[in-house]
């Protein structure tokens, strides 16, 4: 097999709500240790309209991030800060683009507004933050993934997130694994 280590983080990530809610379910013993690594690391990032809906749906996760929040500062994305000008520029320009709906192809798909938050979802934040720091949104949710699609930022799953740090060990062999090879 494998090694078991947790592998290295080297890309930033910014997930949505839903991502660290499904986080925090799944791997409740693992997520806060490993998380707020990333964090301390600024590896891992929310914006402030992910914030304000966790605060609204989950009590156990908006004591964690609140915490981690006072202790480090970059964590939280500001959209409301004066110096956020272009984060705002980009949050205008994708809810007018995918606000209302999104089309790929000739398909169209509903866009940021239509999901339970409304016009006060933290979509178009997330895809902005993501697209303007290069970093890797984590999200399932369809709207984020199409936006992600189409403005070109790299958009994994909350599962896959959890396989990248480690949280899900494949049960696959390595195949370069010298015992894996050897027939052994």
């Amino acid at each position: 097999m494998g090694s078991t280590k947790s592998p290295s983080v080297t890309k930033q990530y910014i997930c949505d709500s839903t991502a660290l809610i499904d986080l925090r379910e799944h791997f409740p013993k693992n997520f806060s240790t490993k998380l707020r690594k990333l964090v301390a690391d600024g590896k891992l990032l929310i914006t402030d309209g992910v914030l304000r809906e966790i605060r609204k749906k989950d009590d156990k996760l908006r004591k964690t991030l609140d915490r981690w929040s006072k202790k480090y500062h970059e964590f939280i994305i500001s959209f409301s800060s004066k110096s956020a000008t272009r984060l705002k520029e980009e949050y205008a320009e994708l809810e007018r683009k995918y606000g209302e709906s999104i089309i790929i192809g000739n398909k169209k798909h509903d866009g940021f507004w239509k999901s339970a938050s409304g016009r006060r979802a933290a979509d178009a934040q997330v895809v902005a933050a993501g697209k303007l720091l290069r970093a890797v949104v984590v999200s399932d949710d369809r709207a984020v993934k199409l936006a992600c699609l189409l403005e070109g930022v790299e958009c994994i799953t909350w599962t896959e997130f959890a396989r990248i740090l480690g949280f899900i060990k494949p049960s696959l062999p390595d195949l370069f694994d010298s015992n894996a090879t050897s027939g052994r």
